[in-house]
Formats: C-alpha cells, structure tokens, sequence
C-alpha cells in the first residue's frame, strides 16, 4: 500500500473526510459508493461499480453479439472498458473511458452517429467509424454503456440488439 501522508481524525458519528485531491485522482464524485474491506488491520476504501459483478457475464454477451454480428462492441462502467470483443478488443479492453463517452453514458439515453466522424472512446485513442452508445441504468442511475462500432451504418437491428444488452445487464444488476 502507498501512503499519501494524509492524516484524519474520525468525528463522533465515526465519519472520516477524504481529502479533495484523493477523490479527484480516483475519479470519486459526491454520492458515489465505496466499498469497504478489511485487509489485516487495514480499512480499505475503494470506489464502487454495480458493474464490477458483471465482467463474466458483460464479456460473454459481447462475444455472443460479434459471433451474430461481427460489429465491434465495448461493454463499460464509468470508468473503463470492462468487456469487448472484435478487433478492437486488444485495443480497448481494461482502458479508461473518455470523459466525452461519460457525459453521453449521464445522459441515460441512446446516441447513435451514422456519420463517420473520429470518436474518442477512451483516453488518447481516437476511432473513424459510426456507432451506437446506450446506456446502462439501474434503479435511475446511469452506471455504463454498450458502445457498438462499424463501418457500415447502424441499422435497426444494431440499434436494438444494443438496447437489449443494455437493458439486459441493467436488469442484471437490479
């Protein structure tokens, strides 16, 4: 374990504050989860994804799709890819999202660009093609995406075959 030399006391109520630059260096907003463990006689904070629990089942799903569809798709939580399959696996799997696909993911909707234009899915790597974005909501809360990428336009079929794997993990997860 690193130590960032940050001491704090714990208040009454047995609350500890995490100082704004530890949040901000991993990504933890206000209203965030963490989840707690107890390593020897540590406490160990760390950041929650409801997609953590769904690797497994996220790649299986996106392989399933590019055996039908042979388009390439990501599967993500709001942090990084956590699935992908086609030939932009390598490429992309267990990469951080950019914040251009976070703000499309926070709008829970579907985004669909059948116009082929440079889209940056993760940090410092840019792609030339049409996709779909939708996201994954559970309970109201956006909490990932699945982003199909093509070079031929995105048809009905793509668009509803991404809504059901979104739809599909959100359940998933409810």
């Amino acid at each position: 374990m690193k130590s960032t030399g940050v001491l704090r006391r714990i208040d009454d109520l047995g609350r500890v504050v995490i100082p704004k630059e530890i949040r901000k260096k991993l990504k933890i907003k206000n209203g965030e989860s963490l989840e707690i463990f107890i390593d020897n006689d540590a406490v160990v904070l760390k950041k929650y994804s409801y997609m953590s629990d769904l690797h497994e089942i996220a790649q299986n799903c996106s392989d399933s799709f590019y055996d039908v569809v042979n388009s390439n798709i990501l599967i993500t939580n709001l942090d990084n890819v956590i699935a992908a399959s086609g030939t932009l696996k390598k490429k992309y799997l267990g990469k951080e999202i950019s914040q251009k696909v976070i703000d499309i993911i926070s709008k829970r909707r579907t985004t669909i660009d059948n116009e082929s234009q440079s889209i940056q899915i993760v940090e410092d790597l840019e792609e030339e093609c049409k996709y779909i974005i939708s996201s994954v909501v559970v309970s109201g809360d956006a909490v990932g995406s699945v982003i199909i990428l093509s070079n031929e336009n995105i048809n009905d079929l793509i668009e509803k075959s991404a809504n059901f794997i979104s739809k599909f993990l959100g359940k998933h997860l409810e």
